[in-house]
């Protein structure tokens, strides 16, 4: 049975710790502040049934009625949430080990061959460079490709806590003047200006001042958009060349696992930036989304860069 591995990773005074079992990020320190969310014992994740931490693939979000139809042929994937498929099911890239292929002091390369199986069409091959710089960027680089033309939407599920317990007391500045809407299940419904709304978060807000600081939707970004979540110490920013990111504040959290400070995990614990494509694409013509070809080489980078204030 494979051992999970720790990859350390060093910059200046910055930390980050990468293990193989999902690609996971298990730290990103700043000297010694910890600001990631993770379990207590690592070499039980995979007993874990949320996706704390893991990269999600191939297709991370929601996929209506779990199908989807591409150039005539339904394909049927698990319905392992409700009707709907989450994450990709138990084909989820965060549920297998990884394997290193290059190691540096500041980057580790994770490579991973994804058989087809759970209703996605064709073997994938996806490889994850982690870069850290000193000036506190932690760099996630993916290059996917595949043998059967079939949606990509991978990204990384990392909670962050930036020190505090709760993510209704971060602030968060969201570049986005729309949002895409959804119904009681997260399956999305239409784009929507955020303009007057609760979503309106393109300005500086204490995130539990709106919706009781429960969200967990996609954000469409606008141009050059610079997430950031900060406390009154520490700003942690997000870049993307994707269109779109789920902001999730862990309000369905609630598992017996526990953090690694020995707390428990419960609603709001930590919050996620989820660089994406929009939710349910492959049903969904009119949103933005990725079909991957065979031949075709997919790359994709998203940045987090942490700071003291």
């Amino acid at each position: 049975m494979e051992k999970v591995i720790t990859y350390t990773l060093n910059a200046g005074n910055y930390k980050a710790e990468i293990i193989n079992y999902g690609a996971m990020i298990k730290s990103f320190y700043i000297d010694d502040v910890d600001v990631v969310l993770g379990l207590q014992d690592y070499d039980t994740f995979a007993s874990e049934k949320g996706f704390l931490s893991q990269v999600v693939g191939p297709f991370a979000n929601r996929i209506s009625n779990a199908e989807f139809t591409m150039d005539g042929v339904k394909y049927k994937l698990e319905n392992n949430r409700g009707s709907y498929n989450i994450h990709s099911g138990s084909r989820t890239f965060g549920k297998v080990f990884w394997d290193c292929i290059e190691k540096s002091d500041d980057s580790v390369t994770l490579f991973l061959h994804s058989p087809e199986s759970a209703g996605f069409p064709g073997d994938i091959d996806t490889t994850l460079k982690y870069t850290l710089t000193c000036d506190g960027e932690l760099k996630l680089h993916y290059t996917m490709t595949t043998t059967k033309k079939t949606p990509v939407n991978i990204t990384n599920h990392v909670y962050f806590t930036l020190g505090k317990k709760d993510s209704r007391d971060i602030t968060i500045t969201l570049p986005a003047d729309s949002y895409v809407a959804t119904d009681r299940e997260g399956i999305p419904t239409e784009i929507t200006p955020v303009e007057n709304t609760e979503f309106d978060l393109r300005k500086p807000v204490k995130v539990g001042s709106l919706r009781g600081g429960d969200f967990d939707h996609c954000f469409i970004l606008n141009k050059d958009a610079v997430i950031k979540a900060e406390t009154d110490d520490l700003l942690l920013t997000c870049t993307t060349d994707l269109p779109g990111v789920q902001f999730y504040t862990a309000g369905g959290m609630n598992k017996k696992e526990k953090a690694k400070d020995g707390s428990a995990l419960v609603p709001f614990s930590g919050f996620a930036l989820e660089s994406e494509y929009f939710p349910n694409f492959p049903n969904r013509p009119d949103f933005k989304g990725k079909f991957l070809l065979p031949g075709e080489i997919y790359e994709t980078e998203t940045v987090y860069k942490l700071k003291r204030k």
